[in-house]
């Protein structure tokens, strides 16, 4: 039996639909993987070795977890290895750069003195360093090789405002405190503020008070 062409468009539109569905599924497929590799970076751990410089010369060594999850068996490689103008800073003996970091929770920051701008000039230390930064994540199965510059010519003569904390302005109301209690003239009604005319006039009044009482000493007299 010969075909109409009803079957023949039929049959071409069966065709089309199955390629239709065809490219849907791939498309979704690679969406679906695609969301999936975005929600892994975003629940990953991610560790990071730097420098902190305060004051424009008081340098920190930090280690942070800045990703959202778990980072386990954190390693470092440093070259080349770290070195501090200050005698006292063991860097050789820290155990997070020799044995590394177990856990390191997301969020947390390990920070520690590492060296003063301006005893580091007076040497030949180096001022740069290449870091490699190993580890997992929580579960053991990503594994993560990174490699940090660590630089600490980026913070040479930077400019820095110097912001009072709250220590700062606690010491500062204790020494207004201070100076309050050496008053020793208290007025009948406390302290009073005055305009510098309301003043002056205070002061002629005070002073011609004084002025009359001296006079009448001297009629009883």
């Amino acid at each position: 039996m010969e075909s109409t062409w009803t079957d023949v468009a039929q049959v071409a539109l069966v065709a089309a639909q199955l390629v239709v569905l065809s490219v849907a599924a791939v498309v979704a497929w690679r969406q679906v993987r695609e969301a999936r590799r975005l929600r892994e970076e975003q629940q990953r751990p991610f560790v990071v070795i730097d420098f902190e410089v305060e004051l424009g010369y008081i340098a920190f060594l930090t280690v942070s977890n800045l990703g959202t999850s778990l980072a386990r068996n954190v390693r470092f490689d440093i070259e080349p290895p770290l070195a501090s103008a200050i005698p006292s800073v063991a860097l050789d003996k820290m155990k997070m750069l020799n044995e590394g970091i177990s856990t390191l929770a997301p969020g947390k920051k390990i920070r520690t003195f590492f060296d003063m701008g301006n005893q580091r000039g007076k040497t030949e230390l180096p001022m740069t360093y290449a870091a490699r930064v190993r580890y997992t994540d929580d579960t053991g199965r990503r594994h993560f090789d990174e490699t940090v510059d660590l630089d600490l010519d980026l913070y040479m003569h930077l400019s820095e405002i110097n912001r009072q904390g709250v220590h700062d302005i606690h010491k500062r109301l204790e020494e207004i405190r201070d100076v309050f209690k050496k008053w020793t003239w208290t007025l009948p009604h406390g302290l009073v503020a005055m305009t510098p005319d309301g003043a002056r006039r205070e002061g002629d009044r005070i002073a011609a008070e004084m002025k009359a009482e001296d006079d009448d000493q001297e009629f009883l007299s």
